[in-house]
């Protein structure tokens, strides 16, 4: 090895410890400053550096270093916007749909630069673009396998350790202090073995002819799916709780298909047109999907109105729309695919200015998501006892605090609104951490989650009182919705299933029974207050249930009773 490659070597080295040091203490960290820390910069860069390190000298120091600047001053202001309360940092909100942002952004962009440092010109043909783009793709998934074996001989090695007796070696290697820095080792070395030595493009072209053909079957199963909605109803769609994740899927799968199909627009893998038919088909179903995405979503914010989720997903369906558009727009127009190259290029400079405009005030979603909810609050849509408090104050960072002090000059005139915030003033940044470990959702999710659950028979609705009382159960530690955290999991029947003997009293029935999909619960409602009367077990699942699928049956075996107690008889099977 010569004086050359040693020192890149021991600076691959240096940078993938360093990493993984940082991200050990970031994920060991539950509070405090550590949770600050610019997780874009720490993943980021070392992943670019390694990437290019063929390119070794004042060029790759000067994009780096270019590079560092930019993510460093988007985070910055991300950590301004954040706004920790009461100026600690017990508590920060996550930083995981950022680092997904500039990620797509930074990885679609960088062969662009790498090729630049290549030719030392700016005047780069797709193609070189297009292969080392699809060159780092692949670096990347050699470098998650290898991780992947890696990680499947540790565990074998616990294993025997604890066999041994000797548990303390699996706990020190399991440590994020330990496993961090040894995962972003392993993927460094295996990337710069990859680079050293030749057979990684042509790895990559071999994947890529066997990814082609994935795109005729795909387009048919697509245009089946697409053709099945109008009967099926889009209802059947919504009622899965993942409309809007299987249409991203379905569009990102496409794209992905379709540039492995039709690479730099050079060439194309079919010559078949009854086949090279079927493929376009694909591309011109793209703008359906983004439409029924965009439906999807829109219909939760008119609900429950926007979050810093819902904002993320609206981010992702507009950016796999205008690939979309794009593509069904070169189709229409039969410069498909020689306009691939374009399409592409126009799609990633449009993504980099939508990221960064999501760091700064124009497009921020904490932003947008707090001045919505207050939208909301002051039209009416939502009552000030269903403003989600303490959502706002510990989620939705420095925007979220300004809302809390301009609602306080409300307080005086509405009790509502001052018990709210005199609560979520109150709760510390210690309790709301305990909420967020326990996996206990905000109030505002909690009652989107009962708010949005069937109730049978149809027609009927939770009332008020109950819905608050479900919404404040999942506090309690032995609360059977602790587990709950997605829409759709859980579902409500009002029916009979009274014990004594009295008349079936059909859609006034007092018996609420709570259908998840390990049992029920049954609860007397009499009052108004769900009281515990009853639970089942079983297997079911709420977001398929119909109301005739829901009965009484007699029982089997009467009770029996003995010395004055009733002991119920079960059947053995």
């Amino acid at each position: 090895m010569n004086s050359l490659d040693r020192n890149r070597f021991l600076c691959v080295i240096f940078s993938a410890l360093l990493q993984g040091l940082l991200l050990g203490l970031y994920a060991s960290a539950h509070s405090g400053a550590l949770l600050c820390m610019p997780l874009t910069i720490i993943v980021l860069i070392p992943f670019v550096f390694w990437l290019s390190q063929e390119h070794w000298g004042r060029r790759l120091k000067f994009l780096l270093t270019w590079l560092t600047v930019v993510l460093f001053v988007l985070y910055m202001y991300r950590l301004w916007s954040l706004y920790v309360p009461e100026s600690s940092f017990y508590y920060v909100p996550s930083q995981k749909s950022d680092l997904i942002r500039a990620s797509m952004a930074v990885f679609l962009l960088i062969p662009l630069f790498q090729c630049r440092m290549a030719s030392w010109s700016w005047d780069i043909p797709y193609g070189e673009i297009f292969f080392q783009m699809c060159r780092n793709f692949f670096l990347l998934f050699q470098s998650v396998i290898v991780l992947a074996v890696f990680w499947s001989l540790m565990v074998t090695a616990g294993l025997l350790f604890d066999i041994l007796g000797l548990t303390h070696i699996p706990f020190i290697m399991f440590n994020p202090l330990v496993a961090m820095p040894l995962s972003s080792l392993v993927i460094s070395i295996s990337i710069y073995v990859a680079l050293r030595f030749p057979g990684i493009d042509s790895l990559s072209r071999w994947i890529l002819s066997v990814l082609a053909w994935l795109l005729p079957p795909f387009s048919i199963l697509s245009l089946v799916f697409v053709t099945c909605l109008p009967f099926a109803g889009l209802r059947m769609l919504w009622s899965t709780g993942l409309a809007s994740t299987l249409m991203l899927l379905l569009q990102s799968g496409t794209i992905i298909l379709a540039n492995a199909a039709w690479l730099d627009g050079t060439k194309i893998t079919f010559s078949n047109k009854f086949v090279r038919f079927f493929a376009e088909l694909a591309l011109l179903l793209l703008p359906i999907y983004t439409v029924l995405c965009l439906y999807s979503i829109g219909i939760r914010v008119q609900q429950y109105g926007l979050s810093t989720d819902r904002v993320q997903a609206l981010f992702l369906a507009v950016v796999a729309g205008i690939w979309g558009i794009g593509y069904a727009g070169s189709v229409i127009l039969r410069k498909w695919g020689g306009a691939i190259g374009r399409v592409n290029m126009a799609c990633v400079a449009i993504l980099a200015v939508i990221v960064i405009a999501m760091n700064s005030p124009l497009l921020d979603p904490f932003r947008l998501a707090a001045n919505n909810q207050l939208s909301r609050l002051k039209s009416g849509k939502i009552s000030p006892s269903e403003f989600d408090y303490i959502y706002t104050r510990f989620s939705l960072g420095r925007y979220g605090n300004n809302i809390l002090r301009e609602l306080s000059g409300l307080a005086n005139e509405n009790h509502e609104v001052k018990n709210g915030i005199d609560f979520a003033m109150s709760v510390s940044p210690e309790e709301y951490l305990n909420f967020v470990e326990n996996n206990i959702p905000p109030i505002s999710k909690r009652r989107e989650i009962i708010n949005s659950a069937k109730v049978f028979p149809e027609g009927r609705v939770l009332d008020s009182k109950i819905v608050d009382w479900f919404v404040k159960y999942w506090e309690d530690e032995n609360s059977i919705l602790r587990g709950v955290t997605m829409l759709d999991e859980i579902a409500f029947a009002y029916i009979d299933v009274s014990f004594e003997n009295r008349e079936n009293r059909g859609s006034n029935a007092s018996e609420l029974i709570l259908l998840m999909n390990d049992g029920g619960v049954v609860y007397d409602t009499s009052d108004n207050t769900p009281n515990e009367i009853g639970f089942f077990n079983g297997k079911f699942d709420p977001r398929n249930l119909r109301e005739s699928d829901l009965g009484v049956m007699n029982p089997v075996v009467k009770d029996l009773s003995v010395n004055n107690t009733r002991v119920q008889i079960e059947l053995l099977r």
